[in-house]
């Protein structure tokens, strides 16, 4: 059978197919008569079938029976004996010509120093390169499962953003705020770390508890719906349950130490430099704006201004001052949809017959000699 690619070439990408069992029938019956045209190739079939499989990869299909295989290594050894004479001979005189050697029963031994090349360095060389060949498709195969994937890491300018996290769970990131996480949750469970404020609703998944780290705190759950206020240039972390439960420690305190928040609960991580004693705090959330940023709506109930005010910064990160400290004894009700921040401050200023003045960039002020007793 004439050979179907030239030697010492070897059809790499189909023996690289093959290992990786992505070989057609077509193309396994041309690797098959490439093999069979020169018995030596089986040994690198061999070797490489062998590397293939000591990496722990799929097992190689079989490509000849083992009769096949007896048969091949039986024609071949006459040409491997041979070759080792020849060597042997070389390597004893290699400045004498050659001298006659008998023929020994069944064989003939080669006169000429010729006969002294061996097909070993190359079926090394030949195995090497197609390690290297297999090596590239078992990476691309189990490369991505053996490599740590890099973090995903999304942030937040002036506008807030909705996030899908990789097992369902949804995200409302606020503005100026970070979150970064793996980009497939691995199997021991869920994080995520966060930098600025962000709400949560955690998709159920009990064999994997979902966590949320800070600078400060952790924030361990199940399956909730819960926000996060996280700001570096605050001196606290808070956490609202709004849904489910959710068990909040600083971040150097030990799972034991945590403080279980249940819905309609808040806790308080103080970080600043006065922060008491204990850091963890828990208390009832009188005030559903906290969510303002998310929802979208802010809701007045008879609050008092500087309530209002505060709800405000919050809400909007913009800077609120009294020039009138009388104005604090004013209330206010009332109800904002998509509200903005000098929105709600020109209401403001109207209900407790105030004046603002300045803007979102250097802030605002408002100056009022405060409100009748009526409108308290």
């Amino acid at each position: 059978m004439p050979d179907l690619y030239p030697d010492p070439e070897a059809p790499w990408e189909l023996l690289a197919r093959h290992l990786a069992g992505e070989a057609t029938p077509a193309e396994r019956d041309t690797l098959r008569a490439w093999v069979a045209a020169r018995p030596e190739r089986l040994g690198l079939l061999t070797d490489a079938t062998r590397a293939w499989e000591r990496a722990g990869a799929d097992p190689v299909p079989t490509l000849f029976s083992a009769a096949d295989v007896d048969a091949a290594w039986q024609r071949f050894r006459p040409h491997m004996q041979l070759a080792a004479s020849a060597e042997l001979l070389a390597e004893a005189a290699p400045h004498a010509e050659p001298a006659p050697v008998a023929a020994e029963a069944g064989r003939v031994l080669p006169l000429r120093p010729a006969a002294s090349f061996s097909w070993q360095p190359l079926l090394r060389v030949a195995a090497v390169l197609l390690l290297l060949v297999g090596a590239v498709f078992a990476f691309r195969r189990f490369g991505a499962r053996l490599l740590p994937a890099t973090p995903m890491q999304v942030a937040t300018g002036p506008q807030k953003r909705l996030l899908q996290l990789p097992d369902g769970s949804r995200v409302w990131l606020n503005r100026y705020s970070t979150l970064t996480y793996a980009p497939d949750f691995g199997p021991a469970g869920r994080e995520v770390l966060l930098v600025g404020e962000a709400f949560f609703e955690v998709k159920k998944d009990h064999g994997r508890p979902f966590v949320v780290r800070t600078a400060a705190s952790r924030t361990r759950v199940l399956g909730t719906s819960f926000n996060v206020r996280a700001y570096p240039a605050e001196d606290s972390v808070e956490v609202a349950v709004v849904t489910g439960r959710v068990a909040l420690a600083p971040s150097a305190a030990a799972p034991i130490d945590s403080v279980l928040l249940m819905p309609g609960t808040r806790g308080v991580v103080y970080t600043g430099t006065a922060r008491p004693v204990p850091p963890l705090r828990r208390h009832p959330t009188v005030d559903g704006n906290f969510r303002a940023w998310q929802t979208d709506e802010l809701v007045f109930d008879n609050a008092p201004l500087g309530h209002v005010i505060g709800t405000v910064r919050a809400a909007f990160g913009t800077r609120v001052a009294v020039a009138d400290a009388a104005l604090l004894n004013c209330r206010f009700t009332g109800t904002f949809r998509q509200p903005a921040a000098g929105q709600v401050l020109a209401v403001l200023s109207l209900a407790t017959n105030a004046t603002l003045s300045g803007n979102e960039a250097a802030g605002f002020v408002l100056h009022g000699a405060g409100c009748p007793a009526a409108a308290r």
